[in-house]
């Protein structure tokens, strides 16, 4: 498991690098718009919800160290293409792939199941979360700094998350065991397997990773726009933020999730983080016009309003992962979390299909005050699935 880890780390520092550097990529260097950002965002979490669910079912029959190798071997081309194109099309082929290869994270959360009772499994969400957020730590530093190294902007970042990749491909084939005994005749039809999908209740669940991920998926596309048209800061600036935003994650799905769920359970931390999640999108909403001035300074405004986003995320995230995990049933888990997460990524395209064009017509202030209103279905879809947990069992 510390090896998972270990590899969950070493592809999000790469994942990080990245996220400072897209706009201008895709803006200054390619020519393309903001829409196209969005669009090309979209494409590789369009990806994503194809593969989750193929990945993780493909992990239940044939293993998922095999599945987890090969798809990181992808990514690790992905990266390599996008960093030596300036080319528009190109880039959308290189995140379209990746995106296909990413959904290897259904695999991730499979083997933590696997490896995991039921009352360590928020906590071990957690910790993968935090290796997430480290990665977010170091990588977005990273990518500002390395922006522009060696010709256009994006070359040595997306170099170095190739990199990186291949370098948790092989720690993957060194350090992860295989979990399960793979099973290559299980083979259910689509139908079949969406009937056993939402007899085991998890239909509630992929409702609500849908809305958890349209209404953050805001803050990918509109935050980074917001830093560079309404504070002109610039990519190192904004690599900057998103460490910060990193140190959030680590400290609350690292330190902070274990006792949180030890003492209102998973749903009860993943409707607070819900609640959390909306009031950081409307107060962002309401910041913006002001230019985030909080206390005479927009360095203040923008902790602030990071910081209820991200505890927000960073709380609900992981405890729907683990809630849902205690549903899947026995032999089916991967292709099960496979079906939630690809809603999660139906629900991030769609998010980012809608802050392009919300962004264009009534700018930040406009996504995330849709941002805010989708968190509050989500608050209201936890709290369903808490009621109807009082009242049914999972079926193992």
């Amino acid at each position: 498991m510390k090896g998972l880890l270990l590899v969950v780390f070493v592809n999000f520092v790469g994942v990080g690098a990245l996220i400072p550097v897209l706009p201008y990529a895709v803006i200054d260097e390619a020519g393309g718009s903001e829409f196209s950002m969005a669009m090309l965002m979209a494409s590789f979490a369009l990806a994503m919800f194809i593969g989750s669910p193929v990945l993780g079912s493909l992990s239940d029959r044939i293993g998922r160290k095999k599945v987890l190798i090969t798809s990181i071997l992808i990514t690790t081309l992905g990266y390599l293409v996008f960093a030596l194109t300036t080319n528009l099309a190109l880039m959308f082929v290189s995140r379209i792939v990746s995106g296909l290869a990413s959904g290897n994270i259904s695999v991730v959360h499979a083997i933590i199941t696997d490896n995991t009772k039921p009352d360590q499994r928020a906590r071990w969400m957690g910790l993968m979360g935090a290796c997430v957020g480290l990665g977010f730590v170091a990588g977005p530093a990273l990518g500002g700094l390395l922006s522009g190294l060696g010709g256009a902007v994006h070359m040595a970042p997306f170099l170095v998350a190739a990199t990186l990749s291949f370098l948790g491909m092989v720690l993957c084939q060194f350090f992860v065991d295989e979990s399960i005994r793979p099973d290559p005749k299980m083979r259910l039809p689509f139908k079949e397997r969406w009937g056993d999908f939402m007899a085991s209740g998890l239909g509630g669940f992929a409702v609500a990773v849908f809305l958890l991920n349209l209404a953050f998926a805001q803050v990918e596309v509109s935050f980074v726009l917001v830093m560079k048209d309404v504070l002109g800061f610039t990519s190192m600036n904004t690599g900057w933020v998103f460490t910060w935003i990193g140190v959030l994650i680590v400290i609350v799905q690292g330190g902070l999730i274990g006792p949180i769920t030890g003492r209102i359970g998973d749903m009860g931390a993943a409707l607070a983080g819900s609640v959390f999640l909306g009031a950081g999108q409307l107060m962002t909403m309401f910041l913006i016009p002001f230019g985030f001035m909080v206390a005479g300074s927009s360095v203040a405004g923008v902790i602030l309003s990071t910081t209820f986003v991200c505890v927000g995320f960073a709380l609900t995230n992981p405890t729907l992962a683990s809630a849902s995990s205690k549903r899947a049933r026995t032999g089916k888990i991967g292709g099960s979390i496979g079906l939630v997460q690809g809603f999660g990524s139906l629900g991030q395209v769609s998010g980012l299909i809608l802050a392009g064009p919300l962004y264009q017509f009534g700018g930040g202030g406009l996504t995330f005050g849709t941002g805010g209103v989708i968190c509050f279905g989500l608050a209201l879809t936890n709290l369903w699935i808490i009621m109807r947990a009082k009242t049914t069992r999972p079926d193992r």
